[in-house]
């Protein structure tokens, strides 16, 4: 089976450098070039069997616009939506700092096991992925191609997860915006076999 993974364009939060999960943010003139760069590479000659894509418009749009290309439906799945930054979310870190310094020291001591207040931990995150990952694998075969539109942080959690590495190996991979990851998982064995930026 293979999973390929896209990374939404850039947006005005990422440019900005602010903690965005589960908050919009429009495209960039630089997101919205990603975005046809990522439909012009998606290869139409894969037969892709379904298209998930998370609630978010900057990955729904996406989404659709492949899922039109090719034919299909798209999937809404919140478990691929990115991680919930809870009192962070829409903040760049000098401003967390400043107005929560003891939850920020408190993440940046221990980001896999700290809660962030009314948000997730990164262990929240790994879990819920490895739910929705495990249900494709268990109904999917050897020919199955899923197409999954979703986030950063979600890509290098279901990277980890696949390659059977730590959680806090997601750091060895670089998923810029309009990236493009493929990987192939046989026999409980996963190969990364493309990355496109």
């Amino acid at each position: 089976m293979k999973f390929i993974m896209v990374r939404h364009g850039e947006t005005k939060a990422n440019n900005e450098g602010r903690y965005i999960g589960h908050t919009e943010s429009p495209y960039t003139d630089k997101g919205m070039y990603q975005v046809e760069n990522i439909i012009t590479r998606i290869i139409t000659d894969i037969n892709i069997e379904e298209i998930y894509s998370s609630q978010l418009y900057r990955t729904n749009f996406i989404a659709n616009k492949i899922a039109d290309r090719l034919d299909k439906k798209v999937m809404i799945e919140p478990d691929i939506c990115e991680m919930n930054f809870g009192i962070f979310e829409g903040k760049k870190y000098e401003e967390i700092q400043k107005e929560h310094s003891l939850e920020w020291e408190n993440w940046t001591r221990d980001y896999v096991n700290y809660r962030i207040p009314k948000g997730e931990s990164l262990k929240d995150v790994y879990y819920r992925v490895e739910n929705f990952i495990d249900k494709l694998k268990e109904k999917g075969n050897s020919e199955t191609v899923y197409l999954l539109v979703t986030h950063g942080g979600i890509i290098q959690t279901i990277m980890t997860y696949l390659l059977d590495l730590n959680i806090d190996d997601r750091w060895h991979f670089k998923v810029p915006p309009g990236a493009i990851i493929e990987i192939d998982y046989n026999d409980d064995y996963g190969i990364l076999s493309k990355l496109v930026y």
